[in-house]
């Protein structure tokens, strides 16, 4: 489970999948690891590229992104929710989905907010690509843009800077109050117990201040993009989150990350 794969060699390999992009802590993929690691599904890993083409990827999946989790002749599953049932299905203890309807529905309400388009992640990610566009234009010709011009058009990105800002500011103030009236109980988790909903909120907080160096094995300037600098953005995102962050990844998650 430790090394990447090749396609073609993945293509043969049974068992279970999982397509990621080698040196990112991209959260989407990093909550998909922590799920299969507190399930203990192993399986093996296969690179996607960001910004290239991956035409093999695509011939074999039919999707050029990652993550995606590859399950026998099953149909590749790329939405966080697909990927978290199939996962809950293959393995369905430890339960990181609550079993009564109501704790089920708030749960995916609120990862909804973080893992959704126009929810946290996708918002985050369109002000670090408002920032890279304003990088690149500085540049000029001399560099080549076509990688970046490939996600922006992915990802629909392009859009509205000041509502990408509120967004991320209502989610992180929602989140740590929900925290916050937790903590006089004694609970540490966003419910009553571990669910998918604490590993989404702990490994998606890399969007603001990601872990040390030393625990997420990553270049300097890769580390200091994912760290917001915006203060509204800073003040929204209560100390609350990042002492969950860290519960969760020391009590249940893999460390240092495997990137």
């Amino acid at each position: 489970m430790n090394d990447y794969v090749p396609i073609e060699e993945a293509r043969t390999t049974p068992g279970l999948k999982l397509v990621a992009t080698p040196g990112v802590p991209n959260p989407w993929t990093e909550a998909v690891k922590g799920i299969l690691y507190v399930k203990r599904l192993d399986h093996v890993r296969v690179a996607q590229i960001a910004g290239e083409r991956n035409a093999e990827l695509v011939s074999w999946t039919g999707i050029n992104s990652a993550p995606i989790l590859i399950h026998e002749s099953a149909p590749p599953k790329s939405g966080w929710s697909d990927i978290l049932l199939l996962a809950e299905r293959l393995a369905p203890e430890p339960r990181l989905i609550p079993a009564d309807e109501r704790e089920r529905a708030i749960m995916f309400g609120l990862a909804h907010e973080l893992c959704s388009e126009d929810g946290f992640g996708w918002n985050r990610r369109l002000l670090f690509f408002a920032d890279t566009e304003t990088a690149l234009a500085k540049l000029g010709d001399s560099v080549d843009r076509s990688g970046f011009d490939r996600m922006n058009r992915k990802y629909g990105h392009g859009g509205d800077a000041a509502h990408a800002r509120a967004r991320l500011g209502a989610i992180l103030r929602m989140l740590s109050r929900h925290l916050l009236a937790r903590r006089p109980f004694g609970l540490h988790y966003l419910g009553d117990r571990l669910t998918a909903l604490d590993i989404y909120s702990a490994t998606f907080m890399a969007m603001i201040r990601p872990l040390p160096l030393d625990l997420c094995p990553i270049s300097p300037d890769l580390h200091a993009s994912y760290t917001a600098t915006d203060p509204a953005i800073i003040e929204a995102a209560d100390e609350i989150l990042f002492e969950h962050r860290d519960f969760i990844y020391r009590t249940y998650l893999e460390l240092p990350l495997r990137l």
